[in-house]
């Protein structure tokens, strides 16, 4: 009966602690991983999930979950946790992706969707796209993956499984909304005030020829100034990204109410 007991024990064990890395490993809006296909990402949350109840101690203390409700809110709870963890690689993400829009308004690369078939009203972003596959490329460079999955390994001690004591606070989900887009602005910021000096000079020409359509001369100038610009800014964009999300990760304990 005692080795019945400790199987349902670890079985449980390993459903929570999946339904944790599931947020920041398996879904593809949250999880860094989005480009490997389902199955290795699910394979690769079973391995974390066992990997991490192994490393557990023997008893765990508090693990006392009875009826389906309990194991409900104990579901729940692991997802939410995991939740913030996922948040803190999609905000950056979509600050990213926001920063390049504003350069491809100002730019005028947004009038490309209007030629673009499979857009079918949905706007996208050039330029924030690119961004967007830079920093998942230097989120596995600079190593950021490994400080995410041990975070969560290590979120196993303060908040233990089925413990029900995350308590997330909103207040420090809108602060990482604030900092994530002014990171992610500060990246986009030489780009836009080179394209704004460039309108200067196109409103300047505007007024001196009325009768020429200096918007259509000046757009491929303002593309190619907004691609140059980016490219030389390209030696600082590491060291941004590094701060952008080690600043996200640092608001992980404040979110979950530490």
């Amino acid at each position: 009966m005692a080795s019945i007991d400790s199987l349902q024990q670890l079985a449980g064990l390993i459903a929570l602690a999946f339904l944790r890395y599931v947020p920041a490993v398996v879904l593809p809006g949250f999880s860094p991983l989005r480009w490997a296909p389902a199955m290795v990402r699910i394979t690769l949350a079973l391995g974390l999930a066992w990997l991490t109840v192994l490393a557990m101690p023997a008893s765990v203390p508090g693990f006392s979950i009875r009826g389906v409700e309990g194991w409900i809110v104990a579901a729940l709870a692991e997802l939410s946790i995991g939740m913030v963890f996922g948040l803190v690689v999609m905000v950056p993400q979509a600050a990213l992706h926001s920063a390049g829009w504003l350069i491809d308004i100002q730019a005028g690369l947004g009038a490309a969707t209007l030629f673009n078939p499979g857009a079918e009203g949905d706007p996208q972003s050039l330029l924030g796209t690119a961004l967007m596959l830079l920093a998942t490329v230097l989120f596995f460079t600079l190593d950021l993956h490994l400080e995410l999955y041990r975070g969560l390994v290590g979120s196993m001690q303060v908040l233990p499984l089925g413990g029900h004591e995350a308590r997330l606070n909103m207040e420090a989900f809108f602060g990482l909304l604030g900092s994530s887009f002014l990171f992610a602005l500060m990246i986009a910021a030489p780009v836009l005030l080179g394209l704004f000096a460039v309108d200067v000079g196109v409103a300047y020409a505007t007024r001196s020829m009325p009768q020429a359509n200096v918007y259509f001369l000046a757009l491929p100038l303002k593309v190619l100034v907004a691609v140059l610009l980016l490219v030389a800014t390209l030696r600082y964009v590491p060291a941004l990204m590094l701060r952008l999300y080690h600043d996200a990760f640092s608001r992980v304990p404040a979110m979950l109410g530490g």
